[in-house]
């Protein structure tokens, strides 16, 4: 049932990021012949305040929600915790050490197989890496001193999962790259990051909320950090996209 419930979580966050980020005002439609008119050229030069302003919402539309829905469970940790340590007292698995590298690791092997992606040069790719590693580990060291949180086994530093903040971001990264190809493929690294979040709770090694926080924080560096590149190389991912849509109608 949770692994159902995060991975609806994440899919809705898919879905929400492509929902918030198509500029809709930019569409006139006229009703009496029925034609979609679209106020926006074929080629668009974009400044980066204004790039700035129209798209500063992007990187907190998913995070934020799911960093609030893991905060609402706090209170019935110690009861998902205990039902975990009750019907499940001999569960061990380390497969999670290993399976919250797997989506990060088939971003950079699918770039280093020439897979194609939405960034110009495997410079930006690697800056875009560089940036959510740092962001991601220094979030989630920062908050595991502060609230310094036991875990249900009894260890510190329970709250954030790193684990579950690692698979998310290498999830974000792989869908940012490549989710244009197919959408299995951020379906696949979002299935891939829930499942390490979920070992991680019925291992006992994480509370749920801690897993939930992880998750949204591993979300929103990687998005800060594809946000942050492409305004290091001038190059707007997400308006390519925009024109690339633009064109379709205008060529139709």
């Amino acid at each position: 049932m949770k692994t159902r419930i995060l991975l609806i979580l994440c899919l809705f966050g898919i879905i929400a990021q492509e929902v918030f980020s198509f500029p809709f005002s930019a569409f006139t439609f006229d009703t009496d012949s029925a034609e979609v008119k679209s106020e926006v050229p074929a080629t668009i030069k974009v400044t980066n305040k204004q790039y700035n302003l129209k798209y500063a919402h992007h990187s907190c539309c998913v995070a934020l929600p799911v960093a609030a829905a893991g905060l609402a469970l706090i209170p019935a940790d110690n009861y998902i915790s205990n039902q975990v340590q009750t019907k499940l007292p001999e569960f061990e698995m380390k497969f999670d050490d290993y399976l919250q590298y797997a989506p990060w690791a088939a971003h950079l092997a699918m770039g280093a197989c020439g897979v194609k992606g939405v960034s110009k040069n495997r410079y930006q790719v690697l800056t875009a890496d560089a940036l959510a590693a740092v962001m991601m580990a220094a979030t989630v060291k920062g908050l595991k001193i502060c609230v310094n949180r036991t875990r249900p086994n009894g260890e510190e530093e329970s709250f954030p999962s790193g684990h579950t903040a690692k698979a998310f971001m290498g999830a974000t990264l792989l869908a940012h790259e490549y989710g244009h190809r197919s959408v299995w493929i951020p379906i696949a690294g979002y299935t891939a990051a829930t499942a390490t979040g979920v070992m991680r709770v019925l291992n006992n090694r994480h509370h749920l909320s801690d897993v939930v926080v992880g998750a949204a924080v591993g979300i929103l560096t990687a998005e800060l950090a594809y946000w942050a590149t492409d305004a290091i190389f001038n190059d707007r991912k997400l308006q390519k996209s925009h024109r690339t849509r633009y064109d379709i109608i205008n060529n139709y």
